[in-house]
């Protein structure tokens, strides 16, 4: 089994400009070269990442390894929580 964490492929987005993003639910993405958080982007072009792009990703270092089902990440930073009142 490959090191790292899992992640669902399904929530591996490939933008029509080109960034790949985790798509984390309730309108929140995260880039996944930078670890920034996007609220809202426009999904319209964008497309689940193909194996193509995968073997780049793990090639660059970005991906640690992939099969069907799940991307294998080293880590992404967390998300910043607002503290509760």
């Amino acid at each position: 089994m490959p090191e790292g964490f899992a992640l669902n492929r399904g929530w591996v987005l490939v933008l029509k400009d080109g960034r790949v993003v985790v798509d984390w639910g309730e309108n929140v993405f995260q880039d996944l070269a930078s670890g920034q958080f996007i609220e809202s982007v426009d999904l319209i072009g964008s497309h689940a990442i193909r194996d193509e792009e995968l073997v780049w990703l793990k090639r660059t270092g970005q991906v640690l390894d992939y099969d069907a089902g799940q991307v294998f990440l080293s880590s992404l930073p967390e998300r910043k929580r607002k503290p509760l009142d």
